[in-house]
C-alpha cells in the first residue's frame, strides 16, 4: 500500500465543485489515523482496487468517520443516483488533481480490529471499481477561423463557407502548448445569439490535418462546377446557385466538378459524408440524386442512391472517401471528377443547388431537434459525461437528441470542425449562426 498526494473520494455532478472527503491532508476528523491506497493496472477498461483507512477513537468518533465514508461514495451506494463518485489524486504531470469515476464500493473490516476498549482501532477497507482513466479539470480551448481567434463570448460559425472573411462553417484547435499524448474528451457550448433564428437538426464533424498548412477544402460552390445555370442571390453562398432542369425517365448527368490531386491526396483516407443544399427546396416527390466519382473517363465509385427530401435544403448522402484502395501513397494521388446524377419520374425537374459540404466523420455528431434551440439557449454536447443537454432562463431542458460518437480532442494535429445547420422548417438559409465554446479534460492512465 502507498501514500499518494491529494487522496480524496466525494460524490457529485461534477468533480470541480464536490466538497471532498480528504484521505491525505487535514485537518482530520477525530478519531482518523491515516489512509493507504495502492493504484492497479486495468482490466478491460476497470481497476479493482483497495482504499484502508485507519481509525482510532470511540465509537462515536468511528461512527462520524463511517458516516462521512458513506456519504462520500454515497453516489455508488445508491442506486438511481444522479451524481458520480470519483476517486481524487493530484498529477505531478499536469500540476492539478485528477479525478476517475467510482462504479461501486463496498466496505469490509480488516481481521484483528479492537472495538472492545474505550478508544477502539480498526482498519477499515474500501474496495472500489473504478474507470482506469484519471481526468484532469476541464480546461478552455482556443479556437479559430478564417476571422481570427475567438473571444470570452466565443467564436461565431455561420452555416456556410464562402470568400467573405470569418464567414466560415468551421472553426479549427492547434495542438501547440497542450502536450496531449492520447485523445481527450470536449465539451461544446452553442450559443443561439440574440436575436438569431431557432435552429433545428445540425451537424458537428471533425477530422484531423496531418500536415501543416494544408487543409483541403471540404465546400464545393456548385456554380464552380461544369452544367446547369449560374442564377446570382445573395442569400446564396459565394452569392449564386446553380439550377438544374431535365427531362427523361433515366439517370441524368446534372453537373461536374474537378477535385485536384491537391485535394485527392490530403483528403486520401478521411470519410466524410456530403450534404447537398438546396438554395430552394423542392415540393417534387420522387427525386433521386446519386453522385460519382470518375478517374480517366470512367466511374470508380457510385453512392447509393439519395430520395430527394421534399421541403427540405439538406440533402445528405450516404459516408464515403476519395481514396483507393492499394496504392502506397509515395506520390501524389491522381485528381478525381465528381459527378451529380438525378432522375425524376415525371415529365421533367427542375433542382436549385447551392453547395456541396464534404462532412467529416473522424468524429462526428448529430442533433436531433425536439423543440429546437431559440435565441439565447445553449446546447451543450459533453463528451466525458456522454449527454447533451440544452439551458433555457438558467433551467436544464432537452431540445434536441444526440447521435454519434462523442467529439476528442486529438494529440499533436491541427483538428478541424464543421458545422451544419437547418432551422425549424427544415430550410438552412446561410445565415444562420452559433457561438462557440470549447474544452477538453486531460486524460491520464495510473498507474
Amino acid at each position: 500500500m502507498a501514500k499518494l498526494a491529494g487522496l480524496a473520494i466525494g460524490s457529485g455532478t461534477q468533480p470541480e465543485s464536490i466538497i471532498w472527503f480528504k484521505l491525505d491532508e487535514g485537518p482530520f476528523l477525530p478519531g482518523f489515523i491515516g489512509a493507504d491506497y495502492e493504484l492497479k493496472n486495468a482490466n478491460e477498461g476497470l481497476c479493482e482496487e483497495e482504499i484502508r483507512i485507519r481509525i482510532k477513537g470511540t465509537p462515536a468518533e468511528m461512527n462520524v468517520i463511517l458516516g462521512q465514508v458513506r456519504h462520500a461514495l454515497r453516489a455508488c451506494l445508491l442506486e438511481g443516483s444522479t451524481e458520480r463518485a470519483f476517486v481524487r489524486l493530484r498529477s505531478i504531470a499536469l500540476d492539478a488533481f485528477v479525478f476517475a469515476p467510482i462504479l461501486t464500493a463496498r466496505f469490509e473490516l480488516m481481521p484483528g480490529h479492537l472495538v472492545s476498549k474505550e478508544l477502539g482501532s480498526f482498519v477499515l477497507s474500501v474496495k472500489l471499481r473504478r474507470q482506469a482513466q484519471f481526468v484532469g479539470e476541464e480546461r478552455r480551448l482556443d479556437i479559430f477561423n478564417s476571422g481570427g481567434p475567438g473571444n470570452t463570448c466565443g467564436l461565431t460559425v455561420y452555416n456556410h463557407d464562402d470568400a467573405q472573411i470569418g464567414h466560415d462553417n468551421w472553426f479549427s484547435v492547434l495542438p501547440s502548448g497542450l502536450q496531449l499524448d492520447q485523445a481527450c474528451p470536449m465539451r461544446f457550448e452553442f450559443l443561439v445569439p440574440d436575436g438569431g433564428n431557432s435552429i433545428g437538426d445540425f451537424q458537428l464533424g471533425s477530422f484531423v490535418v496531418m500536415e501543416a498548412a494544408s487543409i483541403p477544402t471540404m465546400n464545393i460552390e456548385a456554380e464552380s462546377g461544369v452544367g446547369g445555370a449560374s442564377i446570382s442571390d445573395t442569400q446564396a453562398s459565394n452569392g449564386q446557385f446553380q439550377r438544374y432542369t431535365w427531362s427523361g425517365s433515366g439517370w441524368a448527368t446534372l453537373a461536374s466538378w474537378t477535385l485536384t490531386s491537391t485535394m485527392v491526396s490530403k483528403l486520401a483516407g478521411t470519410k466524410f459524408c456530403p450534404i447537398l443544399r438546396l438554395h430552394n427546396p423542392t415540393q417534387q416527390s420522387g427525386l433521386r440524386l446519386r453522385l460519382l466519382l470518375k478517374q480517366q473517363g470512367l466511374t470508380v465509385y457510385e453512392s447509393p442512391v439519395c430520395l430527394v427530401q421534399t421541403g427540405k435544403s439538406a440533402q445528405v448522402f450516404s459516408p464515403m472517401n476519395l481514396s483507393m484502395e492499394d496504392l502506397p501513397r509515395l506520390k501524389p494521388l491522381a485528381g478525381l471528377s465528381l459527378s451529380l446524377e438525378g432522375m425524376q419520374s415525371g415529365l421533367s425537374a427542375s433542382l436549385d443547388v447551392d453547395d456541396i459540404l464534404f462532412m467529416p466523420q473522424k468524429c462526428f455528431r448529430a442533433f436531433h431537434s425536439l423543440t429546437g434551440l431559440e435565441a439565447r439557449s445553449t446546447l451543450i454536447d459533453d463528451t466525458w459525461r456522454a449527454l447533451s443537454w440544452s439551458l433555457k432562463n438558467g433551467q436544464e431542458l432537452k431540445t434536441h437528441l444526440s447521435l454519434g460518437r462523442g467529439h476528442a480532442l486529438f494529440p499533436a494535429v491541427e483538428q478541424r470542425f464543421y458545422v451544419f445547420m437547418s432551422d425549424l422548417a427544415g430550410k438552412s438559409p446561410i445565415d444562420l449562426k452559433l457561438i462557440v465554446k470549447a474544452w477538453y479534460r486531460p486524460i491520464l492512465e495510473l498507474p
